[in-house]
């Protein structure tokens, strides 16, 4: 089969000046985001030789990304020999590509599965010959093609096709049925494509759409999507099917999580996949693998999660179902390489076995110390990255314990995986008042305007804790307060809460955009001195048994001043406060704004100043202490607040809001990464931190003592007051509401 082309490249490949293409050079380079600019902007290259061969050809050889080929293929190059007598499929097979590439070829030209190469093979030849590989990876992935390969000769290429364009015509009448009268007609080329091949679809969806218009109701609403952009078939691919499920969703998945036997999972990473599952926002072909050095067996994993489960909100049915789906393995180490292959030949049986084996997606979750996050890493990349699916990692927390800890930690992940594949997870991204944050900012146009220096006097961000160490004392005394909460819960809230607006806050774009507008907040902070902090230690937290070094200096409590120098902040005081064993659990954002012009004159009394008070936990709430008029014949201003609590405002009797690692963990499975750590946040972060925690140390700094049940150091009034000038009203008292229609009130004007 030959193709002609005119212009710049003759059949023969030879260019005008003997160079290759922009498009050829970016493809043997690697460089695929100037593949696809390139392809976009200058589609012709797409159909130019070079040697024999069409791009397509090239980058099939380079095992790439399924979006390149689509791209490439849909120039209609996959018919096309180079030559050696080669289609982009024969190319694809012979030097391993992943699945998606080969069905996707597959798909699109399904006469190649019968055309020969120079040595008088077929793709179907090829793939059978890779089932004697002496590699068993490559002897599955041939085993995969082979599979998918049948499936399409026996005609599930057509139907995929035509169920495509059935529900294109679905989703576009649907979407036309809403606008003016004759606006249909505008896209007559299209309509009549469709209704030409399924005029019995067509009638029986436009008698539906004319049944619900007369009713006056949507009766296929859920179920059709109707913003479908009007071009190729093949863009439906990037879209929701009519089950509204997300792509991965009608994948395979599996969860690993390592560290299983560990509190951490057992509290939360398994509590909150039972949350996904009982949402049904997880696959239908989901597995859970622990793996771990303890010995247990499946039921012995299962028995141990239970009673964990059991005081959550789930139905007991709900909940041994999903223990159905929980399996575990046992490994000598974290990085036991033979241990975690054999976890993984199981897993690949699994996926091979789903309704969908050809997406199988795995999720890793290290619930494990982060001195074995290196040889976990390690033995993952080595036996456990999924091979036709996406493979991510999370990372908890400690991400080290200063800059050069860190950088040790970062270089040895980065030599495993790229940044694509890490989700290094701050549950506090997670709390619903943080992802408010940029919608509460961006918006609300009154908001933005009063966000700067102009109005502001201060912001305080607060962290209170009831109890201390609690029998954690060792892991604590090495790490104290300051690493514990601020140099990343409070840091990540902070730089939400005064980051310049991102490019993009959702899609594609919005992962990076909001990360990269982090970054250059903490960027514009300079790092912190001793000056800048007042420390704490509660009596008695030396008692905790697990606590070897009894004149340790490490604080449980501590407020730190900062100052963020760029146009929007500079000059305004920041205060990040943390303390354990305090006298009550919360957790805000305190911004309080300038005094009123004159105020104090119009009135001839002190009138107090605005703020915003948005509260993270027990419970979400957000209000704006403002003044008002003291009831009766008084004219004095007096301060109330306008109030919203969430779980009064959107939730019905024992609802809740989900729970912050739910809401992450949902969004590590959608390829959401903006609510994750950035390598480069991180480095900045400790960059900021890491001067006065060596201080700390190095000095030995002693820590003021305060009673355990207290608000804290009575120095750190002072403290606060002095930094940040921020003004007490000592006659303010908020009234909180409750789901039970109480009312309790108190002192709510405190930091």
């Amino acid at each position: 089969m030959e193709r002609k082309y005119s212009g710049y490249f003759s059949k023969t490949g030879a260019c005008v000046d003997g160079t290759s293409t922009v498009l050829v050079a970016a493809i043997l380079d690697g460089q695929w985001n100037t593949v696809m600019g390139r392809a976009k902007h200058s589609p012709s290259e797409i159909e130019m030789w070079v040697d024999d061969e069409l791009p397509i050809h090239i980058v099939c050889k380079l095992n790439p990304p399924v979006s390149i080929v689509k791209v490439l293929a849909k120039a209609g190059c996959v018919d096309a020999l180079d030559g050696d007598n080669n289609l982009p499929l024969h190319i694809a097979i012979k030097h391993d590509a992943n699945i998606h590439v080969i069905r996707l070829l597959t798909e699109q030209y399904p006469a190649s599965l019968s055309t020969k190469d120079a040595d008088g093979n077929t793709p179907y030849d090829l793939a059978h010959l890779r089932t004697s590989h002496d590699d068993n990876e490559y002897r599955l992935l041939a085993q995969q093609v082979i599979k998918h390969m049948d499936w399409v000769r026996g005609g599930g290429g057509e139907k995929k096709q035509e169920k495509k364009q059935k529900s294109m015509w679905r989703s576009f009448r649907k979407q036309k049925s809403h606008e003016k009268p004759g606006t249909f007609f505008e896209d007559v080329k299209v309509a009549s494509s469709v209704s030409s091949r399924f005029p019995k679809e067509v009638e029986k969806v436009d008698k539906g759409l004319k049944t619900s218009s007369e009713d006056g109701k949507d009766e296929e609403a859920g179920s059709i999507s109707t913003s479908v952009p009007k071009e190729t078939i093949d863009d439906l691919d990037m879209m929701e099917g009519e089950s509204g499920k997300e792509g991965w969703q009608k994948s395979g998945l599996t969860v690993i999580i390592i560290g299983a036997s560990g509190d951490l999972a057992k509290k939360k990473t398994y509590p909150s996949l039972l949350d996904l599952y009982d949402g049904d926002h997880l696959p239908v072909d989901t597995s859970i693998w622990g793996f771990a050095r303890s010995s247990l067996t499946h039921e012995d994993l299962r028995a141990r999660l239970k009673p964990y489960l059991m005081k959550t909100a789930h139905d007991e049915g709900i909940i041994d179902s999903f223990l159905e789906r929980c399996f575990y393995h046992q490994g000598k180490s974290y990085g036991d390489v033979d241990a975690m292959k054999t976890m993984t030949s199981s897993v690949r049986r699994h996926e091979l076995q789903s309704t969908d084996h050809l997406r199988a997606n795995r999720m890793y979750y290290f619930a494990i110390p982060p001195n074995v996050f290196a040889e976990a890493g390690i033995a993952i990349k080595q036996v456990g990255m999924a091979e036709n699916g996406w493979t991510r990692i999370v990372v908890e927390k400690p991400f080290g314990r200063d800059l050069q800890s860190y950088e040790v930690l970062s270089e040895t992940l980065s030599k495993n995986f790229s940044e694509h594949h890490l989700y290094r997870i701050d549950h506090y991204l997670g709390k619903e008042m943080v992802q408010n944050l940029l919608i509460m900012r961006f918006s609300n146009i009154w908001f933005e305007r009063l966000w700067n220096r102009d109005s502001v006097q201060c912001i305080i961000i607060t962290f209170k804790e009831p109890f201390g160490t609690d029998g954690r004392g060792g892991y604590f005394d090495q790490y104290g307060i300051i690493r514990d909460i601020l140099q990343n819960h409070l840091l990540q809230v902070l730089t939400l809460l005064t980051m310049e607006p991102p490019i993009k806050v959702d899609g594609p774009e919005g992962s990076q955009s909001i990360r990269d507008a982090k970054v250059q907040v903490l960027k514009s902070m300079p790092p912190i001195t001793l000056d800048d902090c007042l420390l704490g230690q509660y009596e008695g937290y030396t008692d905790d048994e697990t606590i070897t070094n009894k004149d340790t200096n490490t604080p449980t409590f501590a407020a730190i001043s900062l100052h963020i120098n760029n146009p929007r902040w500079a000059g305004v005081p920041i205060i990040m406060k943390a303390g354990k064993s305090l006298d009550e659990r919360k957790a805000e954002m305190r911004i309080q704004f300038k005094d009123a012009p004159a105020a104090d004159f119009l009135f001839d009394s002190k009138t107090p100043r605005n703020e915003l008070v948005i509260v993270m936990q027990p419970e979400e709430s957000i209000y704006m202490k403002s003044n008002v008029k003291t009831p009766g014949f008084s004219a004095i201003p007096v301060q109330s607040e306008l109030d919203l609590n969430y779980d009064t405002r959107f939730f019905e009797n024992d609802e809740k809001s989900p729970a912050a690692y739910t809401r992450l963990l949902l969004d590590v499975l959608r390829g959401r990464q903006a609510a994750f750590v950035r390598d480069d946040e991180l480095r900045r972060s400790w960059e900021i931190f890491t001067p006065l925690l060596h201080q700390i140390e190095n000095s030995n700094v002693r820590p003021v003592m305060y009673k355990q049940g207290s608000r804290g150091p009575k120095e750190a009034d002072d403290f606060i007051s002095e930094k940040s000038g921020y003004v007490r009203n000592e006659n303010y008292v908020y009234k909180d509401s409750h789901k039970d229609g109480s009312v309790a009130g108190k002192k709510s004007n405190t930091t």
